[in-house]
C-alpha cells in the first residue's frame, strides 16, 4: 500500500506536477501533516487523514475537514515528534509499504533537517519500507546497505550522492562519473552534482547507507 504525505510549509507549483508522477496521485492513503492539509485541494488530491497539533490549522479549517468525513487525529502542542514524523508514523500503523512525503525546504532549516532525518526513521528501517522526500526541484531517497535502486531520470539530470551516518561503499553506473564499489566518506562532498549520462541510473550499496538526490537544482 502507497501512502502520500503533504507535509506544512510552502507548496511551490512544480509539487503540483512531481507529486502526480509514479502513481502517487493513486496513493491508498492521503496524509497531511497540521497545515499539510491545505495542499490537497490545489493538487486536486483527495484528503483521508490529518494529524498533528492543529497551531496551524485554525478551527474553522478543521470544522471543515472533518464534515467532508476526513479523519482527524489530534495530539498536544507540546510532543516529542513533529507532525510530519507522526504523519510518517499513521502510515506505516495502517500498513504502507511505500511512503512519499512532499516537503518544502524553505523557512525552517530545522525542519527541513528533521524531515530528512525520517528517511532513516528506526520504524522505516526495521519494517525495511521505502520512502521518498519530493519537493519542487528533486527528489530524496536513502540507500541501505545490501539495496539497489534504480532511477529513470532525463539524460542531464544531476544526481547527488551523500554518505549518511558514516562512510558509504556505493556502486553507480549510468552517470557521468561512475563508480565501482567506491568509498564516498562522511563529512565530504565528492558525491555531489554527477550528472545522469543515460535515462537509467542505477544505485547499489554494499555498506554503509547513501542519501540519493536526483532532480537537484532544478
Amino acid at each position: 500500500m502507497r501512502a502520500l504525505i503533504l507535509a506544512g510549509g510552502d507548496l511551490p507549483d512544480r509539487v503540483a506536477l512531481d507529486a502526480t508522477r509514479a502513481g502517487w496521485r493513486n496513493a491508498a492513503l492521503i496524509i497531511g501533516a497540521d497545515s499539510g492539509a491545505r495542499h490537497a485541494a490545489p493538487l486536486g488530491l483527495p484528503l483521508h487523514l490529518v494529524v498533528g497539533d492543529f497551531d496551524s490549522l485554525n478551527a474553522a479549517e478543521r470544522s471543515a475537514f472533518e464534515a467532508a468525513g476526513v479523519h482527524i487525529v489530534a495530539y498536544p502542542v507540546e510532543k516529542d515528534a513533529t507532525d510530519t514524523e507522526l504523519a510518517l508514523m499513521a502510515a506505516l500503523d495502517a500498513g504502507a509499504r511505500e511512503i512519499c512525503i512532499v516537503a518544502s525546504w524553505g523557512g525552517r532549516p530545522d525542519h527541513a533537517l528533521g524531515t530528512l532525518a525520517l528517511l532513516a526513521h528506526p520504524r522505516l528501517v526495521d519494517a525495511g519500507v521505502a520512502a521518498e522526500l519530493l519537493d519542487a526541484a528533486s527528489r530524496i531517497q536513502l540507500v541501505r546497505a545490501g539495496d539497489r535502486r534504480t532511477l529513470t531520470v532525463p539524460i542531464g539530470t544531476t544526481i547527488s550522492l551523500i554518505p549518511w551516518g558514516g562512510d558509504v561503499v556505493v556502486t553507480a553506473t549510468g552517470v557521468q562519473w561512475p563508480l565501482s564499489n567506491e568509498r564516498l566518506v562522511a563529512g565530504t562532498s565528492r558525491g555531489i552534482s554527477n550528472v545522469a549520462t543515460a535515462s537509467t541510473v542505477t544505485i547499489e550499496v554494499s555498506a554503509g547507507a547513501l542519501l540519493v538526490g536526483d532532480g537537484v537544482g532544478g
